[in-house]
């Protein structure tokens, strides 16, 4: 059974620049401390919402436990130090996760 996790994130106008530093900052250390899932990086170009200030991340696991171990990565010293440094840049964040679910079998 996958797990899908959608994170959007709105940045605050003027921030790009700075928000993709930590970014790469962020996940360069998810690299090193391991466990990091099968994701993208996913920019609106239609549909609502603010194209130019949001990013979306498309997170894929293999189950719920999968997730946790990701989430704890949040727990590293390293890691911890640099989530205040994204306060000031990002507008708002929010998760949205998603079980996939099996068709029904195809009758006839």
């Amino acid at each position: 059974m996958k797990i899908v996790m959608l994170c959007t994130t709105k940045l605050v106008t003027g921030k790009m620049a700075e928000y993709m530093e930590l970014e790469k900052k962020m996940f360069a250390i998810c690299d090193r401390i391991g466990g990091m899932p099968p994701w993208r990086r996913l920019n609106l170009v239609s549909g609502k919402g603010d194209m130019q200030h949001t990013i979306v991340y498309l997170f894929e696991f293999d189950n719920f436990a999968a997730m946790d171990n990701w989430v704890k990565m949040m727990e590293d010293p390293e890691m911890a130090a640099l989530m205040p440094k994204f306060d000031p840049v990002i507008e708002s964040h929010e998760h949205d996760v998603y079980m996939e679910m099996p068709m029904p079998a195809k009758q006839g």
